[in-house]
């Protein structure tokens, strides 16, 4: 599965992890009543200036191989690339499911990744990606809990990588106008371009 091939890094990303909780009010009181339901998902929207035209065509051509929201690829976060946590982590054990992942395979004795940072687990179709909500602290010999929202949707196999260097997910387009017969144009560049994406699954 290829990642969504951006001539260059967007001038504005924004990812948001969007909970499926609905909350209802009663009209004749206000009060209110909270529904926490399955299905989080994260969604996307980037900002492109100053593309080439040449470049924005080759952009353009991988959108319409998509076929509007039909087809997928990977996308992560550019605001936070994690660049310096080149160590992957590996599932340790099978059967496991839910928002907590035992691996291993970190350094040991220091604090690895900040509660915020993202995971990405597996690769290709079936990644996912996690935001973790505590600190990882890998005990001596490497191996720790991962906890993140949302839960997993798979069970990962044994010895399935983790990755924290730019971690991706699979997405696919928002709607079925993303290509560049909207953007804004001048003297053969592309000013000003939105492309907006939600996960798969």
């Amino acid at each position: 599965m290829e990642h969504l091939p951006l001539p260059k890094p967007p001038k504005s990303c924004v990812f948001r992890l969007v909970p499926n909780s609905q909350l209802h009010v009663n009209k004749a009181n206000n009060a209110t009543e909270v529904f926490d339901n399955e299905g989080a998902y994260w969604e996307f929207e980037i900002e492109l200036n100053n593309v080439p035209e040449a470049e924005a065509l080759v952009l353009d051509a991988f959108l319409a191989k998509l076929r509007g929201s039909v087809g997928a690829f990977l996308m992560h976060d550019y605001r936070y690339e994690q660049t310096q946590l080149t160590t992957n982590a590996y599932v340790s054990g099978s059967y496991q499911d839910g928002n907590t992942l035992a691996v291993t395979n970190l350094p040991a004795g220091q604090t690895y990744a900040r509660a915020g940072a993202k995971i990405q687990i597996g690769t290709g179709a079936a990644a996912e990606l996690k935001i973790l909500t505590q600190d990882v602290v890998p005990a001596s010999y490497g191996a720790t809990m991962l906890h993140f929202e949302s839960p997993m949707r798979r069970i990962p196999a044994h010895n399935t990588p983790v990755y924290f260097r730019r971690p991706a997910g699979v997405f696919r387009l928002a709607d079925n106008k993303q290509g560049l017969a909207d953007v804004q144009y001048k003297n053969g560049i592309v000013t000003s371009w939105r492309i907006k994406g939600r996960e798969v699954f």
